[in-house]
């Protein structure tokens, strides 16, 4: 295992709220990585050339024609490699599209399988690529930790206990990344510049949930960045 001390300790954070995209199906609501965000991500953590996903196998399943449109299916299988870890993960997935224009059709089929597919392989390497959405959609990590890491678990932790996991003690500064608070800073100025205090409380009550309100951002933890917030949109409420 290769991974440094700061990409095994963002593997082992929390999933951003500001990430993750939510459609409804069979009327429930569902939470999900969007494919360019989990690609960001993959360069974020390992670096430009640091992995690659390849295509092995792309097979049209269906397709018909009915009222002008065009209704195509495909079954796309991938391998997402991750060359600092000399390690790969293969996953499938079929993927749909209707629409007029037949050459359309493929090529959207063809794009919405792949991208399940190295979403599904994605997953394996923990909560920042989604694997903690399976849990009731929610963000908290859910591995915790892992015995071959370079920060070892404090005495007493069960690692394989998904409840509640206790990530390894670290310095929050040096495992956390700027950008991936940018979400959370732009929200929060939006709502500033709005004067939308409740909005403001309510990306507090997140970063609190998540315990993130220590994180330093550019010089100021998450709650200095929250009050100053707050002082801002009351002025402006009070213009």
């Amino acid at each position: 295992m290769t991974l440094n001390r700061d990409q095994y300790g963002q593997l082992l954070k929390p999933l951003a709220p500001s990430r993750v995209a939510k459609r409804s199906q069979a009327g429930r609501s569902l939470s999900y990585l969007e494919a360019w965000d989990v690609k960001a991500h993959l360069i974020r953590i390992f670096g430009f050339g640091g992995w690659s996903w390849t295509v092995t196998e792309a097979v049209c399943v269906f397709e018909a024609e009915k009222d002008g449109k065009w209704n195509v299916g495909y079954k796309v299988i991938g391998t997402l490699t991750i060359a600092t870890l000399a390690c790969e993960y293969s996953e499938a997935a079929v993927g749909s599209s209707t629409l007029p224009q037949r050459g359309e059709a493929h090529d959207m089929a063809v794009k919405t399988a792949e991208s399940d597919a190295l979403k599904r392989a994605a997953i394996n390497l923990g909560t920042q690529f989604g694997l903690s959405l399976y849990n009731d959609g929610q963000t908290k990590d859910v591995v915790g930790a892992t015995l071959d890491g370079p920060v070892s678990p404090p005495e007493g932790t069960d690692v394989f206990q998904a409840e509640n996991p206790t990530p390894p003690q670290a310095d929050p500064v040096a495992t956390f990344t700027e950008v991936d608070y940018e979400g959370y800073v732009v929200e929060l100025r939006a709502a500033m510049n709005r004067g939308d205090i409740p909005e403001i409380l309510e990306i507090k009550s997140e970063l609190s949930k998540n315990d993130l309100l220590g994180v330093v951002y550019q010089g100021k933890t998450m709650q200095k960045i929250v009050d100053l917030a707050v002082v801002t949109a009351g002025k402006k409420v009070g213009k």
